[in-house]
């Protein structure tokens, strides 16, 4: 089995984290997979896991929260098909049965299972299972359920996740003889300190884009925050979402392990990019499919897309808020 560490790219929403992705995607000994990997820092991920098994234990959320987080790693699991319950196919991309892992992962950090029932068994039902369980119990059945006693130290919890983490990927990593992986999205750039330490990486690198150019991608995709609102109310809500996932970024104690790249670099300063990534990684990896995942002459358009908005006032608004983060013209 091929030794591997992680590679952790991330954004803030529309700030190209692709682009570097891509790039790293074409070197030696590097790859990733063509998803976002975001079990850390979901809903009913690992980050809400470790804050109700170890930092905010009770009684009856805990086991709450180990079951909501073998339902999520279900849904990372299964395909997604054309009909039925939505999937991420992290199973086959892996070659790993994601849901087995997970299942050994959570037996690891339990003290021991037992029958049991609770109130917030019955919220989730539907009112015809409701009724039915009503019914069984008025005949005598139990509607006890499996439930979990889980009690970890807050190293146990770090030690396992870990393990986890890496082996959801240790097969993947050997047969294609990766040294690195490459994780997009995984860890939150306001939320580093928490999410870094599952991951078998002290490297991240985070992107940042031309704030008229995520405002125009975000309108384009018809994505932006309230859509519907005229210009005036929909620019003013862009700017404070900009603003605050921005200001809640907290990697200062570690800023010698972040790399942080514009994305228009990627295009306009290639040569320079290129090095600033090998430099920072650490790696003398040969780069053998330069420019075939990702090629700036033919991506450029994808900078100065704002000019393509009709309507520029809000366009100028963001220039005016945010004069240093945008991209001389």
């Amino acid at each position: 089995m091929s030794k591997f560490d992680f590679i952790c790219v991330s954004g803030y929403g529309k700030s190209g984290s692709g682009a570097c992705i891509n790039l790293l995607n074409e070197f030696d000994y590097i790859g990733g997979i063509d998803n976002e990997f975001r079990i850390a820092k979901d809903p009913y991920g690992i980050s809400d896991l470790e804050s109700s098994l170890v930092t905010d234990w009770e009684f009856v959320r805990h086991n709450t929260a180990i079951n909501d987080f073998l339902l999520y790693c279900e849904m990372l699991s299964r395909n997604n098909p054309i009909y039925g319950k939505i999937g991420k196919g992290f199973s086959e991309k892996l070659n790993v049965d994601l849901k087995a892992e997970s299942l050994m992962y959570i037996d690891n950090l339990t003290n021991f299972k037992y029958s049991g029932d609770t109130l917030l068994h019955r919220y989730k039902e539907s009112a015809l299972q409701y009724l039915l369980n009503r019914i069984r119990s008025k005949l005598g059945f139990s509607n006890h359920e499996l439930m979990y006693f889980s009690t970890p130290s807050s190293d146990l919890f770090l030690f396992e996740t870990q393990k986890y983490i890496k082996n959801l990927f240790k097969s993947y990593a050997s047969g294609n003889n990766f040294k690195k992986i490459v994780l997009d999205q995984a860890i939150p750039p306001n939320n580093i300190d928490k999410t870094i330490k599952y991951f078998d990486s002290n490297k991240i690198i985070i992107i940042d884009r031309d704030p008229r150019d995520i405002y125009a991608t975000m309108l384009m995709e018809k994505r932006l925050l309230g859509a519907g609102d005229n210009d005036d109310i929909l620019v003013e809500k862009y700017i404070y979402w900009h603003k605050s996932i921005r200001k809640k970024a907290n990697f200062k104690e570690i800023k010698s392990n972040v790399l942080e790249l514009k994305f228009e670099d990627f295009f306009v300063k290639y040569d320079n990019t290129v090095n600033s990534v090998k430099e920072f990684l650490e790696i003398n990896y040969k780069h053998a499919n330069k420019k075939t995942k990702f090629n700036p002459d033919k991506l450029l358009n994808y900078v100065g897309i704002w000019r393509q908005v009709e309507n520029q006032k809000p366009i100028n608004r963001i220039y005016k808020e945010f004069p240093d983060e945008c991209f001389p013209d």
